[in-house]
């Protein structure tokens, strides 16, 4: 979206246009994770059923404990419950407009808009399906179509039964009783926030801790925070079996122990939403009758100016082999832009890339998670406060003087050969509106003694960063030499 309308206003691109599917909250065509992707809407997955209603219901589920906080601070706060009526039709007018506002901006600019399903004829061909119905030729083709929640097969079935992180923003009724297969940061956040709703909330995972791909002593304090704080129920070391309705229409969802082989069933479930993944999509695209290529996975393959292999044909965002994140899709939309029609190449530095998981407490990290730098920096310093590792998490004193269960914690790492700051990890309130500040100075090069000649603003969380135990030139709480941990 962001892309045709800085085409048209910033570049003069003669002739722009965009193919969107009809709107609809939902994009998929049944209630099941199952579906075809037959909807859409102006604004795509983030904006319509992804990161901004995704936030709606975060702060939704988050008040919980902001109401519980106040009444420490003297607030006499008359906590009559949580209405999911109001939150859903709030939600569905405010996707409604979002929509609505992206489509008149881009015909105000001057792109022509083009509502229908699109497929590729040919290299600079596309057909356009209903209601648009027609054919349309462009010199430069540029593909952004994201992702679809990706289906599990599970060896016994059921996976039928299951919804998408579509359906759980458009669920009429709040379940009583939830399973979330997978430990993502979306079913994590969904996780989290369901529960804090007073939903009894399952999560099934096969690992001894969720989010995978992310830094492991902020794995096992989120896991402690959803046990402790949100009252979730992880099932970890198990593997999703199958899932069965019962008689009287709820579902059951059969797991098994990744130690034992025991198989556990557990029952009564109103909903079972599948996070487990996301995947190109690519359904009836036409890549091949244009010739473009693809990864093993189904990822439109891109160089790093984001052109494929045909050479008007580009492709940005979720459905290349990149970063998925949106706000790396819109600098990609940018950096194509420049490149191709402002005569000032550009690409994108994936190697710092700050991001927030809106768990509760809430994720940011930018940089390398420990696993992971030191394999590039076998000469690391860990500095680090609150891990579950050291016994317990970090207090702020905002929640102390509460008696709040909520912890934080903070890790920084540095490459000792050269005192820069190699991955920054906080969990904690206000997550990602510290680390925004904290990805530009990593983009910067950012020191371990710039991080200590940084005068702290006090009484923050943020300070927290910059006074971190150890930092002041004590030593680390862990230090790798030749990629070994020293004892």
């Amino acid at each position: 979206m962001r892309a045709t309308t800085k085409a048209k206003a910033m570049y003069n691109v003669p002739k722009v246009g965009t193919c969107e599917m009809p709107f609809a909250q939902v994009s998929v065509d049944q209630r099941s994770i199952v579906g075809n992707n037959t909807l859409g809407g102006c604004g795509g997955t983030c904006v319509l059923r992804g990161c901004v209603p995704k936030k709606y219901f975060w702060y939704a589920s988050h008040y919980k404990h902001e109401l519980e906080n106040a009444q420490g601070y003297g607030w006499k706060v008359e906590n009559k419950g949580f209405e999911w009526k109001t939150l859903l039709e709030k939600k569905r007018k405010e996707i409604e407009r979002l929509c609505q506002k992206k489509a008149e901006n881009e015909t105000k600019k001057g792109v022509d808009l083009h509502e229908g399903r699109g497929k590729l004829v040919d290299a600079h061909t596309i057909h356009i399906g209903e209601p648009c119905n027609k054919t349309v030729t462009a010199k430069t083709i540029l593909l952004a179509t994201g992702t679809v929640p990706s289906v599990l097969k599970l060896p016994l079935g059921g996976e039928e039964h299951c919804i998408s992180s579509d359906h759980i923003l458009e669920l009429e009724e709040l379940p009583k009783k939830l399973a979330v297969i997978g430990a993502g940061y979306i079913a994590c956040e969904f996780a989290c926030m369901f529960s804090v709703w007073g939903c009894e909330t399952h999560v099934i995972y096969r690992k001894d801790a969720p989010l995978t791909e992310f830094d492991d002593d902020c794995r096992h304090f989120i896991q402690r925070q959803m046990e402790n704080l949100c009252d979730c129920k992880m099932h970890k070391l198990h593997t999703p079996h199958g899932v069965e309705k019962q008689a009287d229409g709820k579902l059951t969802v059969i797991i098994k122990s990744v130690e034992t082989g025991e198989e556990v069933r557990l029952t009564d479930f109103d909903d079972v939403l599948m996070a487990t993944g996301r995947t190109p999509n690519t359904w009836e695209l036409g890549l091949e009758a244009a010739g473009v290529e693809v990864t093993s996975k189904g990822q439109v393959q891109v160089d790093e100016w984001s052109k494929t292999n045909v050479d008007n044909i580009y492709a940005i965002g979720d459905i290349t082999d990149r970063m998925q994140l949106t706000p790396v899709a819109i600098q990609e939309a940018m950096n194509f832009l420049s490149t191709v029609y402002g005569g000032r190449p550009r690409k994108v530095d994936y190697s710092v890339v700050a991001s927030a998981i809106f768990v509760q407490p809430p994720m940011s990290t930018c940089g390398l998670p420990e696993k992971e730098a030191i394999k590039k920096y076998p000469n690391l310093d860990v500095y680090m406060d609150g891990a579950v590792s050291q016994g317990a998490g970090w207090q702020a004193e905002i929640f102390t003087f509460t008696e709040s269960k909520e912890e934080m914690m903070v890790k920084v790492l540095v490459d000792a050969d050269t005192d820069k700051v190699v991955g920054i990890h906080y969990v904690g309130k206000d997550a990602g509106e510290i680390m925004q500040g904290f990805g530009t100075a990593m983009k910067m090069g950012c020191t371990r003694e710039d991080l200590y000649d940084t005068v702290a603003i006090h009484p923050t969380s943020a300070e927290e960063l910059v006074c971190i135990p150890g930092i002041d030139l004590f030593q680390a709480e862990r230090q790798y030499r030749d990629g070994k941990l020293l004892s």
